[in-house]
């Protein structure tokens, strides 16, 4: 049977692999599961992975044998070692933000652009939205794929910019909905297409319409909330600019979620 480091292709499924390597993802098989549906027939195309954040390398050990063709990159704060016979494993020093550092990754490694970017790092939202657009426009392939990682830290209290969820009532009610009603109706008139007119039923609608539901939006939460905004379908009946998103496509799921680049 081949060595974890070989070049052969290897016949074990993600969740057998990660058993092998100190990598808290082994811990979370729910994350495996959703790898392994999105990533399954990528196994053996030649690829560049890029992590955010990898610990003790475990991660990038589990990459280099599930896409046994890949040329597998991470980046952490603190310095790696890893033994990586196949020498498939690229590893940087720094942090995630550094475009300067990004950019030097992006050249040495992927000069094409990445397949696969996977945010491991801080879970922080500040910090995750810069190195998400950094690398989105800059480093990563059309069609590639950008993972973000436990994205619910923003609803933790003890975190850095987490807020604990605190469930509230809509305060909407039937007789405000027909008054938004009666708006739409005006911003699809002759009246409501001009300018000072439409913005300022845009503007009353929006108002009127703020405590129908009862959101939250702190630290990583809100970044996510950001990026579901890319998706926004604009009305061209109201003579708008259409909008092509950024996004083909998000996959959300509980604590992490998968961004497919147009």
């Amino acid at each position: 049977m081949a060595s974890p480091s070989s070049s052969s292709h290897e016949p074990f499924g993600i969740r057998q692999l990660a058993q092998r390597y100190n990598t808290d993802k082994a811990q979370f098989v729910h994350y495996l599961d959703h790898y392994a549906a999105h990533f399954e027939h990528l196994r053996d195309q030649e690829l560049r992975l890029l992590e955010l954040g990898v610990k003790a390398g475990g991660s990038l050990q589990l990459w280099r044998d599930y896409f046994h063709r890949a040329t597998v990159v991470g980046l952490d704060i603190n310095p790696v070692e890893i033994d990586d016979p196949s020498g498939r494993i690229k590893l940087y020093t720094g942090e995630q933000q550094d475009e300067a550092l990004l950019d030097q990754i992006g050249v040495e490694t992927a000069p094409d652009g990445f397949d696969i970017i996977i945010d491991d790092c801080a879970h922080i939202g500040v910090l995750a939205r810069a190195s998400f657009w950094y690398l989105f426009e800059h480093h990563l392939k059309s069609g590639g794929v950008y993972v973000i990682e436990d994205w619910g830290t923003g609803y933790w209290d003890s975190w850095v910019d987490g807020v604990s969820y605190q469930p509230g009532k809509a305060g909407f009610s039937y007789g405000l909905y027909r008054v938004t009603r009666g708006i739409a109706r005006l911003q699809r008139s002759p009246l409501g297409r001009l300018p000072l007119v439409n913005r300022f039923l845009r503007v009353a609608k929006a108002l009127s319409m703020k405590p129908e539901y009862h959101s939250h939006g702190a630290g990583m939460v809100g970044f996510i909330k950001e990026l579901v905004d890319e998706l926004r379908v604009t009305d061209s009946a109201l003579g708008l600019p259409s909008f092509q998103s950024k996004f083909r496509e998000i996959s959300i799921y509980q604590s992490h979620l998968f961004v497919t680049k147009a």
